[in-house]
């Protein structure tokens, strides 16, 4: 197993988790905060380069999304609070918890840490496919095999870059009773899925307004569109060889994460009115043109994936999830 000693740049909420650290308590979304260092939407390529070349922790993150995600689990199992204040909070935990999802999805697996934030991700997030007794008949639909289809791609890392799984105990082994079973254990010291809210129930209001404080979205549409354009004219520039191509590759793969992690809050943040779903279905055929121009799938699946999940934020009118389920390309 592989230690976290990067000391990274950690996006994450203080939750007031188990996993806590001091520091400011505010809550902000995390794509947002990864993209402060782009400024509007003009940015140079120094500045695309540092974005990029930032050492973001990826295992905080993934940490973070899965103690989130725990506790709106718990939060919604309490009966404590009122009906609006309960959607609300839960709303906001998810959300939060899904931008978490989308930046560790998205950001690329630089090194073993981030790759292995990413397996330990998917293993706890969206739909899970248990594995099977042999006796039993399967009954997957073609739905949950597609959610199934894009968490693969979206948590995809290249093999080569991982070392072996932990090794079996030996005859001599001793510490069984915590023998590790993979690379890194995202659950550890985090508190367990169900029981009573451990943290969210003291900070109702903070969750509410951050679940009502939704983007713009028509510009993070926008926004989208101007780093994808961004991405493709660089890629041509280096193309051309000039001195500094490798540094306008840099900048260009910048552009393209900053268009995804913008596309991702576009279909995470749960606006439910006839404008939001127009700037959704725009995203939709968006990211179903970078498919066509070939842009990495983890990316495109990664939007996907979180799309699928947002569809359960408790915000949402009952009957929202049958309107969100937008048609997408089957490149991925």
């Amino acid at each position: 197993m592989s230690k976290n000693d990067q000391g990274g740049r950690s996006l994450s909420p203080r939750t007031g988790g188990p996993v806590d650290e001091p520091g400011d308590r505010t809550l902000r979304d995390p794509i947002a905060m990864a993209v402060e260092i782009i400024s509007g939407e003009d940015p140079s390529i120094a500045e695309l380069v540092a974005f990029r070349r930032q050492p973001i922790d990826l295992k905080a993150a993934a940490r973070n999304a899965k103690s989130l995600s725990n506790e709106e689990f718990r939060l919604s199992l309490s009966k404590e609070l009122g009906d609006r204040d309960y959607d609300f909070a839960c709303a906001g935990l998810k959300i939060m918890s899904l931008s978490l999802v989308a930046l560790t999805a998205i950001w690329p697996a630089d090194d073993l840490e981030g790759a292995e934030a990413k397996l330990a991700l998917a293993e706890q997030t969206g739909a899970l496919h248990h594995r099977r007794d042999k006796t039993y008949v399967s009954t997957i639909d073609a739905t949950l095999a597609r959610r199934i289809r894009w968490k693969r791609a979206a948590f995809a890392v290249p093999e080569l870059m991982l070392p072996p799984a932990p090794s079996a105990p030996q005859g001599d082994s001793r510490g069984l009773s915590a023998w590790p079973l993979e690379r890194w254990d995202l659950t550890q010291g985090l508190e367990l899925r169900g029981g009573p809210p451990a943290y969210a129930h003291t900070q109702v209001t903070a969750w509410v307004a951050f679940a009502k404080a939704a983007p713009d979205l028509d510009n993070l549409l926008q926004r989208a569109r101007k780093m994808f354009e961004t991405c493709d004219r660089l890629i041509a520039l280096a193309q051309r060889g000039p001195e500094n191509a490798s540094e306008l590759m840099v900048a260009a793969d910048a552009a393209r994460i900053a268009g995804y992690l913008a596309a991702a809050q576009v279909m995470i943040w749960p606006v439910h009115d006839r404008a939001a779903l127009a700037i959704k279905k725009e995203i939709v055929a968006l990211i179903n043109l970078r498919g066509e121009i070939g842009d990495p799938v983890h990316m495109q699946a990664a939007v996907r994936h979180v799309t699928a999940d947002a569809a359960w934020v408790k915000s949402l009118p009952a009957d929202a999830r049958d309107r969100l389920n937008f048609d997408w390309s089957e490149l991925v």
